[in-house]
């Protein structure tokens, strides 16, 4: 069962490794960090103005029932686990308050959400899982109106970043499609709820020039037609994912993917239709068993997308975990820096958040244990191990933490609103969009501290990776300044890149201590730096953090 992703990477190593050199400008793949900000109808604050939306004829937020009717099938017994007795009641006695305090029975979800979070609750709240929140609010969710749809609109987007990625992969897909329009097909299997994000994205590559059609495979999907239960596909998705009803709020999405379920061979046809597909943001593990079977064989779909992207009829773009998933080597899927540096990594299901409250977390694990799936994800990207929203989260301790553990040569992290195109036969690629993405080679670690060989390159600059590190490296020379105050917070924020500044002036290293953690990044003679838009790139620096409670220090 491992030799068939093994033998999946050899092939895409074996067939790249082959191309011609005069196709570098071509780029097969996209990783985008996550974090993209794009103006829409239920997304207002990203938006320049927001006079265009139009609240009776567009999507503009999620609307709950709070009725005693809904109240009750929210807190009913046969939908919490007894062991949580007690939180269900005090549930009971929350949305009461909540109800008699609005005085109202359909409500928007920020505004719940507002109330919630109010003191009489906020305990309660804080209490709940991500698994037990999300349960209360499937259930009090209003149907969406079928002729009310999210927009998009990108030319009042605040972030032009943002934009410009997007409009970027429609360019790749540009470049393989034969007719005037190239035809992007999306995929939600990230998500916990499949239909969410349909119009958001419908509306974004369509705006862009693309003809946009959703692909409606996903792990619940391939469940269900193994188990011959395409009509039960709602259950499926209540035991896979923990999503509640959405057959009721998604009536035409869910009737769609019912159908598509019991034509397996709808995949095939879409596929061969399609320039471009474009994986969301949400649980990399959701699209691994989407595509990678239980006994970790690739699965017919995976393969007509491998040869296709070898062919150059199809290229392929992720988002945050979207992009996570494409990896041959060992996947990241949960964990912050902290519980790295500490404890290790663990090959294991990713655990929900909060999911020490309700006691679900995968055995040996917790809400931020380092998990990853060691035989990788989708193995279309063969170079390196990625992360995403990296320097935002201060995830630079986690890569190194996962590199050293699983023996990866290469690891790399994508910044927010950034993106990287590459070239799957020479390695060629291009930085984009607002920050950089930052590289890990040769890293090891100790019980409690890592270090390792690291790089950072920021929007503009280009280069050569091998799945054995970075040949070869182009500093941008940006005048952006990333616009966010500097802190020197490494475990859960920008600390390093703020601080890694002074290394572009005359001081070789920096030294930061946060809680019981230090981290040490140098230069050396061996190391080029550049500054760009206030930022310090940086090729063969030095990395260290370690864990050092007190009586260590």
């Amino acid at each position: 069962m491992v030799k068939s992703l093994l033998f999946l990477g050899t092939v895409f190593s074996l067939a790249f490794s082959t191309a011609h050199a005069n196709e570098d400008s071509y780029r097969h793949v996209m990783l985008a960090g996550g974090g993209m900000s794009v103006c829409s109808s239920m997304a207002s604050d990203k938006c320049d103005d927001a006079d265009w939306i139009d609240r009776d004829t567009m999507r503009t937020d999620r609307y709950l029932n709070i009725s005693k009717k809904f109240r009750s099938k929210a807190t009913a017994e046969s939908v919490w686990p007894t062991y949580r007795e007690e939180t269900r009641k005090e549930v009971i006695d929350a949305l009461a308050l909540i109800h008699d305090r609005i005085k109202e029975d359909i409500v928007p979800e920020r505004v719940f959400l507002r109330e919630f979070t109010r003191r009489a609750t906020q305990q309660l709240y804080n209490s709940l899982s991500d698994a037990e929140w999300n349960r209360i609010i499937d259930l009090l969710e209003m149907p969406v109106p079928d002729n009310m749809a999210e927009m998009v609109n990108l030319e009042d987007n605040l972030s032009g970043e943002s934009r410009a990625i997007y409009r970027q992969f429609v360019g790749m897909a540009e470049t393989v499609s034969d007719d005037e329009q190239p035809t992007i097909y999306f995929l939600t299997s990230s998500s916990r709820d499949p239909y969410a994000e349909i119009d958001f994205y419908t509306s974004v590559f369509e705006q862009l020039g693309a003809t946009a059609k959703w692909l409606p495979l996903d792990s619940a999907v391939i469940k269900a037609r193994r188990e011959g239960r395409c009509e039960e596909l709602a259950e499926i998705q209540k035991e896979s994912q923990g999503a509640y009803e959405r057959d009721r709020i998604y009536r035409e999405d869910y009737e769609k993917q019912v159908e598509f379920c019991k034509n397996p061979a709808a995949t095939k046809d879409m596929l061969a239709e399609a320039d471009a597909v474009f994986i969301n943001d949400g649980n990399a593990n959701y699209t691994r068993s989407t595509f990678v079977k239980s006994n970790n064989q690739i699965s017919d779909e995976l393969k007509q997308i491998v040869t296709l992207v070898q062919q150059k009829e199809l290229v392929i773009g992720g988002v945050g975990a979207g992009a996570a998933v494409m990896t041959s080597k060992p996947m990241v899927s949960n964990g912050t820096t902290a519980e790295a540096i500490k404890s290790g990594a663990l090959a294991s299901d990713p655990p929900l958040h909060g999911c020490d409250l309700d006691t679900t977390c995968p055995p040996n694990t917790g809400p931020d244990t380092l998990t990853y799936h060691p035989l990788g994800g989708m193995s279309l990207f063969h170079f390196a191990t990625v992360d995403w929203a990296m320097s935002g989260n201060g995830r630079h301790g986690r890569l190194l933490r996962l590199a050293a553990e699983t023996s990866t040569p290469l690891s790399l992290g994508v910044d927010e609103e950034t993106s990287m195109t590459v070239n799957l036969e020479s390695g060629a690629f291009e930085i984009h969009g607002e920050r950089g993405v930052f590289f890990v080679e040769n890293a090891q670690s100790t019980d409690s501290a890592v270090a390792g060989t690291f790089h950072y390159l920021v929007a503009g600059a280009s280069g050569v990776i091998s799945p054995f590190g970075l040949q070869t490296a182009e500093f941008a020379e940006s005048d952006d300044v990333v616009q966010t105050a500097p802190t020197t917070n490494f475990l859960t924020d920008r600390g390093l890149i703020d601080s890694m500044r002074i290394l572009c002036g005359e001081r070789n290293q920096v030294s930061l201590l946060n809680k019981s953690y230090r981290l040490v990044a140098q230069k050396s003679e061996s190391s080029r730096v550049q500054a760009a838009g206030g930022e310090c790139q940086i090729v063969n620096g030095s990395i260290g953090i370690a864990y050092q409670p007190e009586e260590k220090l």
